[in-house]
Parts: structure tokens; sequence; C-alpha cells
């Protein structure tokens, strides 16, 4: 973990009421590992700084409350790129190239569609506290640009279980909420997308820009499964996702690209899974499209066919998942079979799906 993470989650304890010096010291850092700019911490203490939290806060919003409240500034040179920014597109753009300065194992992706877009949080290797860092995360984004521009999300997924009893997370998030989805993600309409920053400032962004790319902050080139998921989402409708047409499209043969894949500890038909929940998720909870198209888009060959694939990833149909008018998630019964933590603490999560 990036002490700069540690640093945010401190600051923003401090911000709650929370005895953030205790709360450091049972997680066993010591004080002078915060000290160093690019300085990294263990995972477990990510995890040990969030079970403290959930001792002393046992409620089901905390991460949200937490990632609300952290103080701006705390992500060093990163907060400060992206508030320089001349609008929301720019600034979230410019967050996905330099995410990894304060991210361990996942990053951001952006998708742009129909004036507005989504940003996801993708996930590279295998997290104990998964939950509560997408959970964090969306937050801190949700209250940044809150703060900077008029911005309200249209939807916000999280990949926690739902929790129980009602909890306050549409409320302090501003947007509908589903819970138990693939990959956590924030939709924002074209308003929000195009939202002009009170903190632009071309000089410093120009500035900060040109120092990252110094220090060669931004995302590592040549990411295969960034890719790979990229090409995905626009072979997917027309029935072409698979591995030899990935990867000519990629100049790869096929048996270098599963090689690949297969050193990184991930498959083909993995990616292809992944891929097609969570487009599924985002093809269900935006303006209602049926069912049979929903199928087309996503390759398969017929409505019965995503309908079993469906039951298999959420152990219900995609008519229990979404309701038939609203386009909205059926929040109560988006999560996933497995009972939730109470209160959510972080928890394993396999590094493939079915």
């Amino acid at each position: 973990m990036p002490a700069a993470t540690a640093r945010a989650l401190l600051g923003a304890f401090r911000a709650l009421g929370l005895d953030d010096q205790a709360l450091r010291s049972g997680a066993g850092i010591a004080p002078e590992a915060l000290d160093p700019v690019d300085a990294a911490l263990p995972a477990a203490a990510f995890a040990g700084l969030w079970e403290g939290a959930f001792r002393r806060a046992p409620r089901a919003e905390l991460p949200t409350e937490v990632g609300l409240a952290v103080p701006f500034g705390s992500f060093g040179a990163l907060d400060y790129l992206a508030a320089s920014s001349p609008d929301v597109r720019a600034a979230f753009h410019s967050l996905a190239t330099h995410f990894r300065t304060v991210s361990a194992g996942f990053e951001m992706e952006i998708e742009e569609e129909g004036g507005g877009a989504e940003a996801r949080l993708q996930w590279k290797r295998s997290n104990p506290a998964r939950d509560v860092s997408d959970e964090f995360t969306l937050a801190v984004l949700v209250g940044r640009f809150r703060a900077h521009a008029a911005f309200a999300p249209e939807q916000v997924r999280l990949t926690r279980p739902l929790p129980r009893p009602p909890t306050r997370h549409e409320r302090l998030l501003g947007a509908p909420v589903a819970f138990g989805c693939a990959v956590a993600a924030l939709r924002m309409g074209a308003a929000s997308w195009r939202a002009p920053l009170r903190t632009a400032d071309p000089a410093l962004q120009d500035t900060l820009r040109r120092l990252a790319e110094r220090l060669e902050l931004g995302t590592p080139p040549n990411d295969l499964e960034h890719a790979i998921r990229a090409r995905l989402r626009g072979l997917l409708p027309e029935g072409r996702a698979e591995a030899p047409t990935l990867a000519r499209a990629l100049g790869l043969s096929e048996r270098t690209l599963r090689r690949r894949l297969r050193d990184s500890g991930r498959s083909f038909q993995q990616i292809v899974e992944d891929v097609r929940e969570a487009e599924a998720e985002r093809l269900l909870s935006g303006p209602e499209v049926a069912l049979a198209e929903v199928a087309l888009r996503l390759g398969f060959s017929d409505q019965s066919a995503f309908t079993r694939a469906f039951r298999r990833w959420k152990g219900v149909p995609p008519s229990a998942w979404a309701p038939s008018t609203g386009g909205r998630p059926r929040t109560e019964r988006a999560g996933r079979s497995r009972a939730p933590p109470r209160p959510p603490r972080p928890r394993a999560r396999p590094s493939a799906r079915r």
C-alpha cells in the first residue's frame, strides 16, 4: 500500500473524530514509515487500519464516510493534478493515467458513451480488502469532484455484498447504489462529465504534468489485460470475442497471447467472463434495454444463454436483478448469495470468478 493512501486514511479518520494515532499504532505503522513521499507499506497495514476503524465505528457505510472525509491534498501531486484540470473529463483521464501512484494492485478504466462516462476500478491481483478499498476509492472521487464542480454521479456500483440493515450510502453519495457487483464503477451523465472545475489552473496543470512525466508516474505501457478488455467491449456485440481475433488486433500470435496471460495467472476465458459480467451490470443498470438486446451486445447466441450465464454470476436471473421499468438496479436483490459481514470487514475474494 502506498504511504500516501495511509496518510489519506489517517487524515480522514481524524476528520471523523477517530483517534488516528491509536489506529496507526494498532496497525503497526511507525510514524517515520509515513514520511517518505514514495514509501510503500505492507498490505496488512491497510487491513489493520480498517479493522481498527470498524471496531471504533461499527457502521456499514464507514468506508464511504472515510472516502468523503479525506482532506484535499492528502494524495499530494495527484490531487492538484486533477483539481487543476479544466473540467471533470480531463481530471478523470489525468487520474486514470497517474492512478498507480496511490493505488496498489488496481487501476482506473474510463469508458465514454453518450456524452457521459463510466469509471471502473479493475484489479490486477486479489486483495483481502478489495470491497472496502473499492468503496473508499469511489467515495474519494465523489467527494473531490463534488467539492470542485457541479458534479453528481448517476450511479455507484460497489463490489461489497448488500449490507443489512438499510444504510445511508445513497444519501452520502448522492446517487443510486448497487451492491454485489463484479466491478466497482462510477457512472456520470454528460452534465457532470463535462462540468468545468472551479479550481482549474492551466499553468499549474502544465507544470505538474511535466513533473509527472519526468518522474515516470504515468500508467505503465503495454498492460495486456487492459488492452484486451478495451477491445473486447467492441468485439462482443459482433460475436468476435475470440482469442485469435484479439491476438491479431494486438499484433500477437494466439500462442503468445495465451502464454503471457498464463504467466500473469489469468486466462483469456476468465477475462471474457469478467468483461461480460461487468457489461451486463452496466447495461441492466442504465436506461431500460430488452434482455434479448443485452444478450446480443454481450455476444451470446440467444437470451437463454445469457440468462444461464447471469445465473452463474449472480445466483438470480437478470429479470430479478434489474426491474422491468426504470432501468435502475434492484439493490435489495443485487447482493450475491453469500451473507454480508456485520459490520463489513476486509475479506478475501478470489482472483478470478468462476
